[in-house]
């Protein structure tokens, strides 16, 4: 969901993982693996040091809705889930083979008792999290499909190649007919 360069990088992560003795976790998660689903609980924030993933839902028709595309050195979790305790409404997708670093609420705890700064990092990432999912869904109703394809295009040069058409045309809120004639106009 978020990238982490500007805040943090796997080797710092690292670091402190040892300094600090956290004992992160790594999974290995498969291309095609359904990691975690709708219902479950989510009770980490993941670090993807390789691969693609996808968090999707499911819409009233009950039709997949892609949510969001992550991708190495970005953070996802399902938030209401991850802080408040809830069932997570998501489903979490490796697009590719995947590598994960499993951050638990308690090494968040001890990072920020511990590590001069992080508090104001953390509240950084967060706060872009929350203005990135709010552009994300206002452009649904701000900006033309097109609009959104390209700024797709630009975050994530190579997802026609990453990933199904049904996937990119649910994220942008489109059918895959309409994504083939964005994509035919914009060609020629």
């Amino acid at each position: 969901m978020v990238k982490t360069d500007k805040y943090v990088s796997l080797e710092e992560i690292k670091k402190w993982s040892d300094i600090l003795g956290l004992e992160i976790e790594t999974q290995q998660v498969k291309k095609r693996t359904l990691f975690l689903k709708q219902g479950q609980k989510c009770n980490y924030f993941y670090y993807i040091v390789k691969g693609l993933m996808r968090m999707y839902y499911y819409d009233l028709e009950g039709n997949e809705v892609t949510h969001w595309f992550s991708d190495k050195d970005m953070m996802i979790t399902s938030p209401d889930s991850f802080y408040h305790k809830n069932e997570n409404f998501l489903n979490f997708e490796a697009l590719e083979d995947c590598e994960l670093l499993l951050v638990t609420r308690e090494h968040l705890k001890i990072a920020s008792k511990n590590v001069p700064g992080f508090d104001i990092l953390y509240r950084r990432m967060l706060v872009d999290f929350v203005i990135l999912f709010s552009r994300r869904v206002m452009s649904i109703h701000t900006e033309s499909a097109e609009y959104r394809y390209l700024r797709l295009i630009k975050d994530y040069p190579n997802i026609f190649q990453r990933t199904k058409l049904s996937h990119i045309a649910s994220y942008l809120g489109i059918k895959i007919q309409s994504l083939s004639r964005i994509r035919k106009k914009l060609i020629s």
